[in-house]
C-alpha cells in the first residue's frame, strides 16, 4: 500500500527537522540583533558620558569662570573627539559651540532641562534636519553642589544604523539559504534513514505461512533498526518452528488416529457382513473396545503435551520422599518383569532420605513410563536397575537396561512425540510414540531435565535430574517445547 509524500515519515522527518532550525534560527537572529544593538548603543552612551565628563573637569578647574570657547575646540582636536558639543550657562543658554555644529544648537526640551536642574543627566535620541538621528547627552556642569553649567553632548547614529541594516539583511539573505541547504541535508539524511525502513518493508510483505524460511534483511548496523530487524527475524524462527511443529503434529496425529478408525471401521463392515453367531459379534466389539481405548491414550496424552506446550500444565506441588516413590516404583517394577523374567535391581546412592517438591502422581508417571519402556525393549531374562543418588541441589534417577538399545543417529529424537526407531515394532506393540514426550514435558515442567546413553543391544540408561526445592516458579511452570 502506497503512502502520500505527506504522510510518509521521510516528510515529516524534514518538515520537523527544517521547522526546529528556523525557529533557532530566528530566535538566534532576534537575540543577536537585539544584543549587538544595544551594546552598541551602550558604547555610544560610555563614549558621550566621557567626553562630557571631561569637559566638566576642565570647567571645574577654571574656577568656575566664563568657559573659553577657543578652549573647548583645542579639547575636541586634543580627544579626538567624534562628537557635536554645546555648553550652555548657569541660565541654560547656549554659550559654545564645536565647529561641526551648523546649526549652533542642540535640542533642549523640558524633560532635559528638568533633569539637568536636578543634578542629573539625561540620555535621549533626536532627530535633526529631517534624517539624521542623534544620540543626546545632556549633563549639568556642578561647582560646590550648585548648577552652573550645561554640557550637550551628541553623535551621529548613522553608523550605528548602518551597522545594524546591514546585520539585518546579513540575516536576511543567508538566513533562507542556510535553511534551504539545511532542509536539503535533512532529506537526504532522513532517506538514508528510512531506506532500510522500506527495504524491510518490503521483505516482510514476502513473508507469510508458506514462506516462513524468508528473513528480513540485516542493515549491518548494531542500532535500533539493526536490533528491530534482528528481533523480528528472531520472532520469524519462533513462528517457522511453531508452524513446522503444528504441520509434524497435525500429520503425525492424523496418521496415528487413521489406523485405528480403518481398523474399526474394516472390522466393523467384515462383522455385519460375515458375522453370523453371538461370539462373533461379541469378538469384534471387544476388538472395537480396545481400538478405541488406544485412541483415547493417544488423544489424553496428545492434551497433556499441549498443556505442557501452553504452560498450562498444573503441577499440585507438595513435598513428598523420593526415596519412597523410588522404593515403590522399585516394587511395581519387579511385578511388571516377573512376565519376562527380567530382574529388576535398586540402588541407592544416598545414606538417607530425599525430601523434594514436586507433583507426585506426575513424577510417579514419568518413572512409571520408563521402567515399563525398559521392560518392553529388554529380552527374557533381562535386568533393569533403577538407581536413585544426588548430584547437589538436584536428585538424579537412573533407569538402565540390558535391553536393544537405541541407534547413536537416533537418540537426539527419541523424546519427539510420534517418533518410533522401530515404527513398525512399536505400532504393533500398541505404543503411540508419545511416551518419552510425555516423560520430557515433566521432567521440563518440574524444572529438571532428561537424557539418554545408549549402546545399541547392550542396553539403555535414561537419567532424570529433578531440582529437590520444586520447579522455579511453582505457580507457573515453565512451558514445554517437544
Amino acid at each position: 500500500m502506497a503512502i502520500s509524500l505527506l504522510r510518509s515519515i521521510r516528510f515529516r522527518l524534514t518538515f520537523w527537522y527544517a521547522l526546529t532550525l528556523a525557529v533557532i534560527m530566528a530566535a538566534s537572529a532576534l537575540f543577536s540583533y537585539h544584543y549587538f544593538s544595544k551594546t552598541m548603543r551602550q558604547q555610544i552612551d560610555e563614549d558621550l558620558l566621557n567626553i562630557a565628563d571631561q569637559i566638566g573637569s576642565a570647567y571645574t578647574r577654571q574656577n568656575g569662570g566664563p568657559f573659553d570657547c577657543d578652549q573647548l575646540q583645542t579639547h575636541i582636536h586634543q580627544g579626538n573627539w567624534d562628537a557635536y558639543i554645546l555648553l550652555r550657562g548657569n541660565n541654560l543658554r547656549a554659550e559654545c559651540a564645536s565647529d561641526n555644529l551648523l546649526a549652533g544648537d542642540l535640542e533642549f526640551g523640558p524633560v532635559a532641562m528638568q533633569q539637568v536642574r536636578w543634578l542629573s543627566h539625561h540620555f535621549e535620541t533626536v532627530e535633526i534636519d529631517g534624517d539624521m538621528q542623534l544620540r543626546l547627552l545632556s549633563a549639568p556642569l556642578k561647582q560646590h553642589g550648585n548648577l552652573v553649567g550645561v554640557v550637550q553632548v551628541a553623535r551621529n547614529l548613522g553608523l550605528l544604523q548602518q551597522t545594524l541594516g546591514e546585520l539585518r539583511l546579513i540575516y536576511l539573505l543567508i538566513g533562507p539559504f542556510a535553511l534551504f541547504w539545511l532542509c536539503l541535508g535533512g532529506w537526504l539524511l532522513s532517506d538514508q534513514l528510512v531506506a532500510p525502513v522500506i527495504e524491510v518493508t518490503a521483505a516482510a510483505r514476502e513473508i507469510n505461512a508458506e514462506n516462513l524460511l524468508r528473513r528480513l534483511p540485516s542493515t549491518g548496523h548494531h542500532d535500533e533498526l539493526g536490533q528491530m530487524v534482528t528481533t523480528f527475524n528472531q520472532m520469524l524462527d519462533r513462528l517457522e518452528s511453531a508452524f513446522r511443529r503444528v504441520r509434524q503434529f497435525s500429520g503425525d496425529a492424523s496418521h496415528e488416529l487413521r489406523t485405528p478408525l480403518t481398523i474399526l471401521r474394516g472390522e466393523t463392515e467384515v462383522t455385519m457382513r460375515w458375522a453370523k453367531t453371538p461370539e462373533e459379534f461379541r469378538d469384534m466389539l471387544h476388538s472395537n473396545l480396545e481400538e478405541i481405548d488406544r485412541m483415547e491414550r493417544i488423544i489424553e496424552n496428545l492434551l497433556l503435551l499441549a498443556k505442557s506446550e501452553s504452560g498450562e500444565l498444573t503441577l499440585e506441588i507438595r513435598e513428598f520422599n523420593l526415596s519412597d516413590l523410588v522404593q515403590a516404583l522399585y516394587l511395581q517394577g519387579r511385578t511388571l518383569g516377573e512376565a519376562k523374567r527380567i530382574s529388576v535391581s535398586l540402588r541407592v546412592g544416598i545414606e538417607e532420605e530425599m525430601p523434594i517438591r514436586g507433583d507426585e502422581l506426575r513424577l510417579r508417571q514419568l518413572f512409571l513410563n520408563l521402567i515399563a519402556n525398559g521392560i518392553k525393549y529388554t529380552p527374557e531374562g533381562g535386568k533393569l536397575e533403577l538407581a536413585l543418588l544426588r548430584e547437589g541441589a538436584m536428585a538424579r534417577v537412573d533407569v538402565t537396561d540390558t535391553g536393544i538399545g537405541i541407534p547413536i543417529e537416533a537418540q537426539p529424537y527419541v523424546f519427539d512425540r510420534f517418533y518410533r526407531v522401530d515404527k513398525a515394532r512399536n505400532r504393533m506393540d500398541g505404543g503411540s510414540g508419545l511416551g518419552l514426550s510425555i516423560v520430557k514435558s515433566i521432567a521440563v515442567a518440574h524444572g529438571g531435565q532428561i537424557s539418554v546413553h545408549s549402546t545399541p543391544g547392550r542396553g539403555s540408561t535414561f537419567t532424570v535430574l529433578l531440582p529437590i526445592g520444586g520447579p522455579p516458579d511453582e505457580s507457573n511452570p515453565p512451558a514445554i517445547i517437544s
